[in-house]
């Protein structure tokens, strides 16, 4: 079955592309929805649009090394970089950045959590903050037209 990620940030847009993948309406469905009600099988493909539409790096990276040990694809529209397919894996040079960038998010947050009394909402602005941040950086080093592609 074809599966497509759906955030608030996506659009009629996002559904017309996902259509045209042969997503059918149903399975037009949040992360969460799609970890907790839909039993991925091998076979399988996901489409997202972004990498940002992830909650964090560390997030994006465990549903990629879930997808990898079971048999699903996944297809990320704006980082073809980043795709998995039954032929398509990570480098081990891709794996090491995207650890590389949670380690550092952890640091930055462990390093933030002694310089001073936050308030919980603040605290969890920052934390936000650092995640989407991340995301944004992973998204623009394998998008079509990143570093990636730069580097040749």
């Amino acid at each position: 079955m074809h599966f497509g990620i759906i955030t608030a940030m996506d659009n009629q847009t996002t559904v017309l592309i996902y259509e045209s993948k042969k997503v059918l309406a149903d399975n037009m469905v949040s992360y969460a929805q799609l970890i907790h009600d839909v039993s991925l099988q091998a076979g399988d493909v996901v489409y997202v649009m972004n990498v940002n539409r992830f909650s964090s790096v560390c997030q994006f990276m465990m549903f990629g090394k879930f997808c990898m040990e079971n048999g699903v694809s996944l297809h990320v529209l704006a980082q073809p970089y980043l795709d998995l397919t039954g032929t398509k894996r990570w480098k081990p040079s891709v794996i090491s950045l995207m650890r590389s960038m949670v380690d550092v998010e952890r640091q930055a947050i462990g390093r933030m959590s002694s310089a001073g009394k936050y308030t919980k909402e603040y605290w969890e602005y920052l934390c936000r903050t650092f995640e989407i941040q991340n995301l944004e950086v992973l998204g623009q080093i394998f998008a079509s037209e990143g570093v990636m592609k730069r580097s040749r």
